[in-house]
């Protein structure tokens, strides 16, 4: 579908708030939402993404029946949603998934394509507006 293009703006939006069923509302660093924010980011730091990906908290990214949820955005990219993502396991599927992501002109990721823990855990994913045809 897409060609290399690394210099764009990647950023990857994790929910610091998500946190199990029957959880008090709040922030916490105990939360599993934000230790995978800080897994994450630590992650990215020591990788060959660095330069082009931007990895930010989020208050909330409204997936609460499927945490732990990440939003993966770029430019004029396809926009993806994932939820049940884990600072435990999750983190190097979803590097992979950004290294991935980077790699093409528009952010158009084929489900197979994904890893296969990025490939159950979609939420969703918006097209660019450029898109006159989003039927991919």
């Amino acid at each position: 579908m897409g060609t290399k293009n690394q210099n764009k703006d990647c950023v990857v939006h994790v929910c610091i708030s998500c946190r199990p069923a029957g959880t008090a509302r709040g922030f916490d660093e105990e939360r599993p939402g934000y230790k995978l924010y800080k897994a994450l980011k630590s992650s990215i730091a020591e990788s060959d993404l660095v330069d082009s990906v931007d990895v930010r908290s989020a208050e909330c990214l409204s997936v609460c029946r499927r945490p732990c949820g990440i939003a993966m955005s770029a430019g004029d990219s396809w926009v993806y949603l994932f939820g049940d993502q884990e600072h435990t396991h999750s983190v190097e599927e979803i590097v992979e998934c950004l290294s991935l992501y980077v790699n093409t002109s528009d952010g158009y990721l084929p489900r197979l394509q994904r890893p296969k823990g990025m490939r159950g855990s979609i939420l969703g994913r918006v097209p660019p507006k450029g898109v006159s045809n989003a039927s991919l």
